[in-house]
């Protein structure tokens, strides 16, 4: 559920700052989500106007900021890894910690050696600014700048996410979740929704298209939840299509229940709204959904995505899918099985259950599902994962698709998205990253 990324710049030497002396370096860690992503290059990029030098993997580097997920134990244990792999390399390192485990486990987090500053979701995009005020020295305690109550006014972004290298950048415009799932934690961690006006996603999404990128993520914690001055979702997505340069809107994970009718029509229609949805399921029992507190039954969610899909040509769908829920039998995992093995998803994102302190299933008395069951049924939902994308793939067989190629491996392999994120390889001594090219599919 988790991903590592660092921001990096063109070159690892250091650049003088506006006096003339050598510029402190910054690396910035990223844990998590599309939307820490791109906090972490909109916190890059304003390190950068105060005289920083952003650079990647660096031991070396002055400053280390580690932005943190909690979704799950696996990301805290990522954390702690890093944590203690950055300070093993450079015990002098000035080290920040913030996201969304410095929100909500911060009394623990100042007893953890190393850490000088903790920042929680309220002080994360203004960190910055508390840096350029803070003398960066190692200290026996960490500074903290915590809240336990998140603000729920909507949000402008004070340096656009542009300081990154992604292909397909990601674009911030919700923060925060009411739905409160049983076993979700990101509404103590994000807090309550909130959105970004119009005009400021509008200005970071036409600073990416004059640098040349062809292609736009919109990033959300409850993305379809966007309400910014009267504009919802659909209407800013007619406001980017607007945008010379820019090929592609892509939306990344969206509720079912938040996909209105209008965008399932934009998405048929439009050239730049790419034919992909990813629908999080996490499970195809009415009872499990029911305990997990989601906003749909099995039957609604059927219907939806039949309808998306006859609607939508050449539709490519995803789905989150939570194995050993407490209480889960195994008719429950059945129900998933039959319900998976019947829709035409092209990939599923397989979470084995992790639980959350803090969340409304803490307080729920659930069995839990024996850890040898969970690994076995993961086990089969990863093979028909595969059956899934392969006959997804399959279809496209002796056809031309356009593609979005990213960056070649060391053997000169470019690979990219197709609309409906479907991912093409192709060899060519051509330099293919950041173009759209048409490709026939010879082989899968």
């Amino acid at each position: 559920m988790t991903s590592l990324a660092v921001l990096s710049a063109p070159s690892r030497s250091r650049r003088p700052d506006r006096n003339g002396r050598a510029a402190k370096t910054v690396s910035v860690y990223t844990l998590g989500c599309r939307l820490n992503h791109a906090e972490s290059g909109s916190l890059a990029g304003s390190l950068a106007t105060l005289g920083f030098h952003v650079v990647g993997e660096d031991p070396t580097a002055d400053l280390c900021i580690i932005n943190t997920c909690a979704v799950t134990h696996e990301a805290e244990v990522q954390f702690h890894a890093l944590l203690r792999r950055v300070l093993r390399a450079n015990p002098n390192a000035f080290i920040v910690v913030t996201g969304c485990l410095a929100q909500i486990d911060v009394e623990r987090l100042r007893t953890v050696p190393g850490i000088d500053l903790i920042a929680g979701a309220d002080h994360k995009m203004v960190l910055p600014a508390l840096i350029q005020k803070t003398p960066m020295i190692k200290r026996d305690a960490p500074l903290i700048f915590h809240t336990r109550r998140i603000r729920q006014d909507d949000f402008t972004i004070p340096v656009p996410a542009t300081y990154d290298s992604l292909t397909r950048p990601n674009i911030k415009i919700q923060d925060g979740c009411n739905f409160f799932c049983s076993f979700c934690i990101i509404p103590y961690t994000r807090g309550r929704e909130r959105s970004r006006p119009l005009s400021d996603v509008m200005m970071e999404a036409e600073i990416w298209a004059k640098q040349g990128h062809r292609e736009i993520v919109l990033t959300g914690v409850n993305l379809g939840q966007y309400r910014a001055e009267g504009n919802d979702l659909a209407d800013l997505i007619d406001a980017l299509s607007t945008i010379n340069g820019l090929d592609r809107i892509r939306i990344s994970s969206i509720e079912p229940t938040t996909v209105s009718d209008r965008i399932l029509d934009q998405m048929a229609a439009s050239r730049k709204l790419c034919p992909h949805l990813h629908l999080p399921l996490q499970s195809g029992s009415n009872a499990v959904l029911s305990n997990m507190g989601r906003h749909y039954t099995r039957e609604a969610y059927i219907d939806f995505v039949k309808r998306a899909y006859e609607s939508i040509p050449d539709l490519g769908l995803g789905t989150d899918v939570m194995v050993g829920f407490p209480g889960e039998t195994e008719n429950d995992f059945e129900q998933t099985v039959q319900l998976i093995e019947a829709l035409p998803f092209s990939y599923l994102h397989i979470f084995p259950f992790s639980e959350r302190k803090g969340t409304r299933l803490h307080r729920m008395s659930l069995a839990p599902v024996d850890p040898r069951i969970i690994k076995a049924r993961v086990k089969r939902l990863h093979d028909l994962s595969r059956e899934k994308k392969t006959a997804f793939y399959r279809q496209y067989l002796g056809k031309s698709v356009e593609v979005l190629f990213e960056q070649a491996d060391e053997n000169g392999l470019f690979s990219g998205f197709t609309g409906n994120y479907m991912r093409v390889a192709v060899q060519s001594d051509l330099p293919l990253a950041g173009t759209v090219h048409a490709v026939w599919i010879r082989s899968i």
